[in-house]
C-alpha cells in the first residue's frame, strides 16, 4: 500500500490523572501492529506525557502546563496535516473526551488545506461511543468499538482507495469494530476480537516507546480478556463490544493469551536490548481454571512461560556473571484467587500444583502479585460475584507472602448496598491480613462501569443516579444513610492526599494509607457506638496528626528523596494537602455535617 496517506495515534491524558507517568502501551502496541501490516503507510505516535514534560516554565502552574500542553499537541498535528492526507487517532480514556473535543475543533479551524479524518479508539470509545457520536466535536469521526488493530487497518486501506473522499464516513461503515453516524443514525458493524496466535512479534517496535517511568519498568501484555467475566462492578463483557451494540451476536469477552513463542520472543529481543524490568499489563495473567481441562491447560501455559524466562535469565548469566541485576524480573502480574488456593475438596492436588507454579514463577523473576480480592466480608464477595471465600482470600495472602512474593491488594470496601456489618466484617479482615501494610488503595468506593452487571442491580435497589460520561460511570446513593454519611466524612479525610498519594515513595503511601485505614476504623466505631457526637472530635484530632506525616514526607523531598521530574507536582500537592487539610480541623467543614451532630 503506497500513498501520500500519513496516520498519527495520539495517547491523550487528563489533568486529573498527571501524578503518574504510565507507559503509552495501546496507542505504541496499535502503532507496531498497522507497521507489520502496511509498512508503505507512516505511522507516527504523540504522547501527551512526553509533551507535558517538555513544556512550560517552573513558575508556570500545572494547569497553564498542561494548556500548554495540549496547544503543542495541535500544533503537531496541524503540521503533519499540512504534509499529507492524515488518519489522526485518539486514544480516548477516561477524563479525556474533552482533551479530544478541544483538539479536533481546534485542528479543522486551522487547518487550511485538508482536514484529517479524526478516529477515535479506547475504552472511551469502546464504551462511550454512543454519547460521542451526537456530540458536535465528534460528528463525522470515525469510532472504533473495542479492539483496533485490524480496524484501523482497514480503516486507512479504504481511506487510500478513497483518497479525495477520505472523510466521508460512510466510506467506513461496513468496518469490523467500527462506529459512525449517518444521519442522525449510530451505525456499527460486526464486532470481531483480533487473532492473538498470528499477532505480529513487536520487533519494530523500540523499548523507549512502552517504557513506564514512574516504576521504571517495561510494559508488555501476554493475554487479553478475562477468565472468569462475572464480577458485578466490572465491564469486561462489553470491552469487546455488547449485543446491545451489535445485535447479531454475542459479546465475545473470553480471555486469549498470545503465543507462548511470541511472548518469550518479544521478551527476549528486548532483553537484548538491554531491557531487563517487565510489567505483565494483562487483566489476568493466568487463563480459566475452573474445569480440570481448563487448569490443565492454564498452569501449563504459565509453567512454559516461567521456563522460557529461565531460559533467558540462564543465557544472560553466562553472557557476564559480574554484573549485578543482569536478570530479568517480573515485577508485576495480576491473579484471580483461584489461581492460588481452591477450598473445594477436590482442588487438594491442584493446589500443590498451583503452589508449584507460582513458586516456579518466582523463580523465574516474578516479583509482585496484583490480588483481586475485593471484600473481606462474604456476603459482600456474593454481591460482587467474586467466586471466592473469604478464607479463600485468606490462603491466597498467606501462600504469596509464604513464597516470598509481594503483594497489590485489589479491594472494594464501599458499595451503595453494602451494610454497616459488612464494613466491620472488612475491618477486621485488613487487620487480620496486614494488607492495610501493603502498597494498595484498599478503602476505595465501587465506581459503577457502564455496562456493569452492578448497573442493572443499582436499578433494582432504585439507587442508580446519573451517567458521568467523562468517567464512563453512574453516580449512584447509600441504599443506608449512615453508610452514606460515614462514606462522604472519609471522601473528605481522603481527598488531600489523592493526588499527592502517587508521587511519593512507596513507604510513605503505606503510611498514609495507615492513617487512612485507623482513622476510618474510628470513624466506624463512632457509627457503631451510635455516638457520632464523637465524629467532629475524631476528624479533627486525625488531622492534626497527618500535619506530622506531611511535615516529614517534606523533610525527605528537602533531602532529596524526591526524583526533580516530579518535584514541581509534589509542591504544588502537598500545599493543596496541608491547606484541605487544615479545613477538616475547622468550624466551617463540621458545619457541613451539623445537622447530624
Amino acid at each position: 500500500m503506497e500513498s501520500n496517506f500519513g496516520v498519527v495515534l495520539v495517547n491523550l491524558i487528563s489533568e486529573d490523572y498527571l501524578a503518574r507517568y504510565q507507559a503509552p502501551l495501546a496507542v505504541n502496541v496499535l502503532s507496531s501492529y498497522f507497521k507489520s501490516k502496511c509498512p508503505n503507510v507512516a505511522v507516527g505516535v504523540i504522547d501527551m506525557q512526553d509533551v507535558f514534560k517538555k513544556v512550560g516554565t517552573e513558575k508556570d502552574p500545572i494547569s497553564v502546563i498542561f494548556a500548554k500542553t495540549v496547544e503543542s499537541v495541535i500544533s503537531e498535528i496541524i503540521s503533519i496535516c499540512s504534509i499529507k492526507k492524515t488518519i489522526v487517532g485518539l486514544s480516548v480514556k477516561w477524563g479525556t473526551q474533552e482533551i479530544a473535543a478541544r483538539i479536533i475543533n481546534k485542528v479543522r479551524q486551522e487547518v487550511v488545506t485538508i482536514h484529517p479524518l479524526f478516529v477515535v479508539g479506547n475504552i472511551g470509545s469502546t464504551h462511550g461511543y454512543k454519547e460521542l457520536l451526537t456530540q458536535e466535536a465528534f460528528l463525522d469521526i470515525v469510532a472504533v468499538v473495542g479492539e483496533g488493530e485490524e480496524a484501523l487497518v482497514e480503516i486507512v486501506s479504504t481511506a487510500v482507495q478513497k483518497r479525495d473522499y477520505f472523510r466521508v464516513v460512510e466510506n467506513y461503515r461496513a468496518i469490523q469494530n467500527v462506529a459512525v453516524c449517518i444521519n442522525d443514525v449510530i451505525h456499527v458493524a460486526e464486532l470481531k476480537r483480533v487473532d492473538l496466535n498470528s499477532y505480529p512479534p513487536l520487533s519494530n517496535i523500540n523499548p523507549s516507546d512502552i517504557y513506564d517511568k514512574e516504576w521504571d519498568v517495561y510494559a508488555m501484555e501476554t493475554s487479553r480478556g478475562c477468565p472468569w467475566g462475572n464480577c458485578s462492578f466490572c465491564s469486561v463483557k462489553n470491552q469487546f463490544g455488547t449485543s446491545e451494540q451489535a445485535k447479531t451476536h454475542s459479546p465475545d469477552w473470553r480471555w486469549r493469551p498470545f503465543a507462548v513463542d511470541k511472548v518469550l520472543g518479544d521478551i527476549r529481543s528486548f532483553a537484548k536490548e538491554g531491557v531487563r524490568r517487565f510489567d505483565i499489563k494483562d487483566s489476568e495473567f493466568f487463563g480459566p481454571v475452573r474445569t480440570l481441562q481448563q487448569f490443565s491447560e492454564t498452569m501449563s501455559r504459565v509453567s512454559e512461560i516461567a521456563r522460557g524466562l529461565i531460559a533467558i535469565n540462564e543465557e544472560l548469566r553466562s553472557i557476564d556473571s559480574l554484573v549485578p541485576c543482569n536478570t530479568l524480573s517480573i515485577t508485576h502480574i495480576s491473579a484471580r484467587v483461584d489461581t492460588i488456593y481452591s477450598d473445594r475438596p477436590s482442588e487438594e492436588d491442584r493446589n500443590l500444583v498451583r503452589r508449584n507454579t507460582y513458586s516456579l514463577l518466582k523463580a523465574a523473576g516474578l516479583r509482585r502479585v496484583y490480588l483481586g480480592i475485593a471484600s473481606g466480608s462474604s456476603s459482600q464477595l456474593k454481591r460482587y460475584c467474586k467466586g471466592v471465600s473469604v478464607e479463600e482470600n485468606k490462603k491466597a495472602i498467606e501462600i504469596l507472602r509464604e513464597l516470598g512474593l509481594e503483594i497489590e491488594v485489589g479491594f472494594i470496601f464501599f458499595d451503595y448496598l453494602v451494610t454497616l456489618k459488612e464494613l466491620r466484617e472488612n475491618i477486621a479482615f485488613i487487620e487480620e491480613t496486614h494488607i492495610h501494610d501493603t502498597d494498595s488503595r484498599i478503602l476505595g468506593s465501587l465506581r459503577i462501569q457502564k455496562g456493569s452487571p452492578y448497573e442493572n442491580l443499582a436499578k433494582r435497589h432504585a439507587v442508580l443516579g446519573k451517567e458521568n460520561g467523562r468517567q464512563l460511570c453512574y453516580e449512584a446513593a447509600f441504599v443506608n444513610k449512615e453508610i452514606a454519611e460515614i462514606e462522604a466524612i472519609f471522601s473528605d479525610w481522603e481527598r488531600p492526599t489523592r493526588k499527592l498519594s502517587k508521587i511519593i515513595p512507596s513507604h510513605f503511601r503505606i503510611k498514609n494509607y495507615k492513617l487512612d485505614f485507623v482513622f476510618l476504623k474510628d470513624l466506624v466505631s463512632c457509627y457503631e457506638s451510635e455516638r457520632i457526637d464523637w465524629v467532629f472530635t475524631t476528624v479533627e484530632n486525625h488531622a492534626l496528626k497527618r500535619v506530622d506525616f506531611f511535615k516529614e514526607i517534606k523533610q525527605a523531598f528537602d533531602d532529596g528523596m524526591f526524583g526533580k521530574e516530579s518535584s514541581k507536582i509534589f509542591l504544588e500537592y502537598l500545599d493543596s494537602a496541608i491547606m484541605e487539610n487544615q479545613i477538616l480541623a475547622e468550624e466551617e467543614w463540621h458545619a457541613k455535617y451539623y445537622g447530624r451532630y
